[in-house]
């Protein structure tokens, strides 16, 4: 086991289209876990993408949203968003706040084709 403490976590880095990540653990893309500290600008959101192994998300602070099939639900501090294996979703923070959230994975997780709305909406910025 070992203990991360928040005053010895540094910073996310610079953001790459609004997104931002620290990995704690990873990326192994195989069946270790996979542990980020991921940061997203106002506005921005990741592209449609599924975990083969699943994805949970704790929300460490801010407001954001994931969106599965189209449908979008507001998430914030404190909340936590389970991604059953090989679920198609989107995540990012709400157009006028920032959001940042720990990510588990197990499994490769893979991009896919069809960017979707929040992607296109933010890459427009």
């Amino acid at each position: 086991m070992e203990v991360i403490r928040a005053e010895s976590v540094p910073d996310l880095g610079a953001p790459h289209r609004g997104i931002s990540s620290l990995w704690v653990r990873g990326p192994g893309q195989d069946d270790t876990l996979d542990v980020a500290i991921v940061g997203f600008e106002p506005g921005s959101a990741t592209p449609p993408h599924v975990h083969h192994g699943g994805q949970t998300l704790v929300i460490l602070s801010g407001q954001g949203f994931v969106e599965v099939d189209g449908v979008r639900t507001e998430v914030s501090s404190g909340d936590i968003v389970v991604s059953p294996p090989g679920e198609s979703h989107v995540h990012g923070a709400a157009d006028d706040a920032a959001m940042v959230h720990v990510s588990v994975t197990t499994g490769r997780n893979e991009l896919l084709g069809d960017i979707g709305p929040a992607f296109e909406a933010q890459t427009r910025r």
